[in-house]
């Protein structure tokens, strides 16, 4: 039987927290990163030497879970790891790259959860850096853990995911990672390209949707509220909308995925009339959610997932009117401009690309431009 592999998890909110208790419960070598501004968040589980854990875990334990190390220093988070996970918010991705890729080494892989175009983002960084090489990004389409954190050392994890997708960048580099990420999570199925999983379903393309109908009672009204209890029948049609748009741009880039509800009833288990009843049946309903905490979901769900989908699907002539319904709607009620902080095509080396040239692009790192015979066309 092989060892167990030495994993840095980066970031200490409630996913990583779930996800570097439960990986040292399964008997992993696991440290605890988190950017010296946010040190505060791992304080406490520093003190203590790890994290009291329950719940529907991977591991099949509960209890206290013991971690090799806990701190801010990056160079120390990352030396030696053969994973290194990235579990915060999209829109901090940048200062945890930015902090390790000085202290990166050959052979080493980043699975960033969720990916949110990671790869694409900052692969060029890793490049500048001269670590391209060496290091490989992947990315997955979903946290393993629906998880909660009623405590600074104690996180509950609701429930264990049932599939995530697993892709690196280029697609070509994805085996080796892939191969020792799925012992930490057997669930995991490997697919072609990043492609696949930042147009797959999962949290992205749900949160949006389902807030617009009830936006104004949840953040008129109140500090902290259960919004998946709260989702009501017109949300769950709006879901379905954007998501047929979703799934035409996926066919037009040959991307395999089903829709966003038999996702749900396939990772969860749920199932009802329709999403809507789904959740509010589902463990997901007795989850508490601040204000702050929903307004950083959408923030990160629109910049990062809506507003490249429109601006892809506009380059490939697949029509998104939907979505871009529900960007501009929800930037007028919260007082947002998602339009101007969203990912952009260029940011993500995209731009100008044929859906054939966006393909090989992903599976190879070569942008192939349309003075290219080969890939030619639309």
């Amino acid at each position: 039987m092989p060892g167990p592999l030495k994993v840095t998890v980066c970031g200490g909110g409630r996913a990583g927290t779930a996800i570097a208790a439960d990986l040292a419960l399964m008997g992993h070598r696991v440290r605890l990163y988190e950017v010296a501004q946010f040190g505060g968040n791992i304080e406490e589980i520093r003190r203590m030497g790890g994290i009291e854990l329950s719940g529907d875990t991977q591991s099949g334990k509960t209890g206290f879970a013991r971690l090799d190390q806990v701190g801010t220093d990056p160079k120390e988070a990352v030396d030696g790891a053969d994973i290194v996970m990235i579990t915060a918010p999209a829109f901090a991705h940048e200062k945890f790259f930015d902090a390790i890729s000085p202290f990166l080494g050959e052979g080493q892989g980043i699975v960033v959860n969720t990916g949110y175009w990671a790869s694409l983002r900052f692969s060029p960084l890793l490049e500048r850096a001269g670590k391209s090489g060496g290091v490989t990004i992947a990315e997955t389409n979903i946290m393993p853990y629906a998880a909660d954190r009623p405590t600074p050392s104690k996180t509950h994890i609701l429930r264990k995911k049932r599939e995530m997708r697993f892709a690196a960048y280029p697609g070509d580099r994805t085996e080796k990672l892939f191969s020792m990420f799925r012992r930490l999570y057997p669930q995991t199925v490997k697919v072609p390209n990043v492609l696949w999983t930042n147009l797959a379903a999962g949290n992205p393309p749900i949160h949006a949707p389902m807030t617009v109908p009830m936006a104004g009672m949840l953040y008129d009204r109140y500090k902290v509220f259960k919004f998946y209890a709260e989702a009501t029948a017109p949300g769950a049609k709006l879901v379905e909308a954007c998501d047929a748009e979703r799934l035409a741009v996926a066919k037009k880039l040959g991307v395999q995925t089903e829709t966003e509800f038999d996702w749900f009833k396939k990772t969860y288990g749920y199932d009802g009339r329709d999403i809507s009843d789904a959740l509010r049946k589902s463990e997901h309903a007795d989850m508490w959610t601040p204000v702050e905490f929903h307004s950083a979901l959408l923030r990160e769900d629109l910049e990062y997932f809506f507003v490249p989908l429109t601006a892809i699907g506009d380059q490939i002539g697949v029509p998104t009117p939907v979505c871009k319904s529900v960007i501009g709607i929800l930037g007028v009620m919260l007082s947002m401009d998602y339009w101007g902080t969203g990912l952009t095509l260029k940011g993500l080396g995209l731009d100008g690309l044929s859906p054939r040239q966006i393909i090989r692009f992903v599976n190879t790192g070569q942008r192939a431009w349309r003075a290219d015979p080969a890939s030619a066309g639309w």
